[in-house]
């Protein structure tokens, strides 16, 4: 009885010493404060106190790189460019007067303006800035899917008001495939042969469709741990297409590339670099099949900067289907990291500039392309893809 009672006091003690190494081990400081003692002990040399660690928010987290690099003295492109992705209004805090200016400047010698506008509101832009080395484009009217049966004639009727009034070509953005919806409830997929009448409207008066289908593929997954734009993501999660809600990324671009050969004669201008910035295998299959379709690169180029061997290669490749862009109003700040991006061998550098926010935590190389490359994407293959005269 009494060896039953020592070996149970045994126990307890142990059972007491291991819990309050478990206990002392749960507090981080704590684990800190061993790692130190156990340094000491074999003699390295450590702070006699533990350094402050303050503990921040991600958000607020900013590292600053102590790598030493070159840095290019480019401010802006080194030639004349072609703005084949851009936006006016006053969304974007544009005036004809300081957009007109910076296009002297620059030059710019044209200003592609994909705009959501139609009928009344489309005349107005182009009243408002009329500057003849703006060209602006229209959209379809998709408000009278979800309200009409009759949606396609409605559509076209404004289509063909906005060809009158001088569109050259039609923006579509990402609703069209994620949020269009038809009047009972079911989606309007990019491969719906009821759009045909529209598409070969388009052809028929020569319009140019840039299309904007789709965000980042990290968009359409979980928001956790392993999303690599957590950050972004944890500031909009609005963003966010993942969920039933939504069709499957993968979906949505085989709806895309069945549209692309429905209209062979039609030219395609896939936005964002055809959403395929992360797969350039996928990108550069799609180009070889579909000769109709041309990539630009605004707001790709945070992806395509951090693979730069195989994005120079695919580039070269690919020199006469690829166009310039920047997604938004002349941006000096941009401009001067889309240059060091095409035109420059400079390494680790940022991807935006401090007023724009951050997409995730890498920085980008630049591929240091050819004169002749930079010239196609710069400026001859938009001359030649939007037909516009050569300054």
């Amino acid at each position: 009885m009494k060896n039953n009672k020592n070996r149970f006091l045994s126990f307890f003690i142990i059972s007491l010493f291991l819990n309050f190494i478990l206990l002392f081990f749960l507090f981080p400081k704590n684990q800190i404060r061993f790692r130190f003692w156990v340094m000491q002990i074999f003699g390295f040399s450590t702070h006699t106190k533990i350094p402050k660690i303050s503990p921040i928010f991600l958000n607020d987290f900013q590292p600053v790189s102590q790598l030493k690099t070159n840095k290019s003295n480019l401010s802006y492109p080194s030639m004349p460019f072609i703005e084949s992705h851009g936006h006016l209004g006053s969304y974007f805090r544009t005036t004809p007067e300081k957009l007109k200016f910076e296009m002297d400047k620059i030059p710019i010698l044209y200003f592609i303006n994909l705009s959501f506008t139609t009928r009344e509101k489309y005349i107005e832009l182009q009243k408002e800035y009329n500057d003849p080395r703006i060209i602006h484009f229209s959209t379809f009217n998709w408000k009278h899917v979800s309200k009409s049966e009759d949606y396609v004639n409605l559509i076209l009727d404004d289509l063909k008001m906005d060809i009158q009034n001088g569109t050259k070509g039609i923006k579509l953005w990402k609703d069209f495939g994620l949020h269009v919806k038809k009047k009972n409830g079911e989606r309007l997929r990019l491969n719906d042969p009821s759009l045909d009448p529209i598409f070969q409207e388009c052809v028929k008066n020569q319009l140019i469709i840039s299309i904007h289908t789709l965000d980042p593929k990290a968009f359409f997954t979980p928001i956790d741990e392993k999303n690599e734009r957590y950050l972004e993501l944890m500031n909009h999660p609005e963003w966010s297409f993942y969920g039933e809600e939504f069709p499957k990324f993968e979906e949505v671009l085989k709806e895309r590339e069945e549209l692309f050969k429905r209209h062979p004669n039609l030219t395609f201008i896939a936005l964002h670099f055809g959403e395929l910035s992360h797969d350039l295998q996928e990108a550069d299959r799609l180009l070889q099949e579909n000769p109709n379709v041309y990539f630009d690169i605004a707001a790709r180029i945070d992806e395509l900067g951090r693979q730069p061997y195989a994005a120079r290669d695919f580039f070269i490749k690919w020199q006469d289907r690829i166009l310039f862009g920047t997604d938004g109003t002349v941006d000096l700040g941009k401009l001067e990291i889309y240059a060091r991006f095409l035109e420059t061998k400079d390494e680790y550098f940022d991807y935006h500039p401090p007023h724009k926010p951050k997409k995730g935590f890498w920085k980008i190389y630049g591929l240091g392309l050819p004169k002749e490359v930079l010239e196609k994407i710069y400026f001859k293959n938009a001359i030649r893809v939007f037909k516009l005269k050569n300054p």
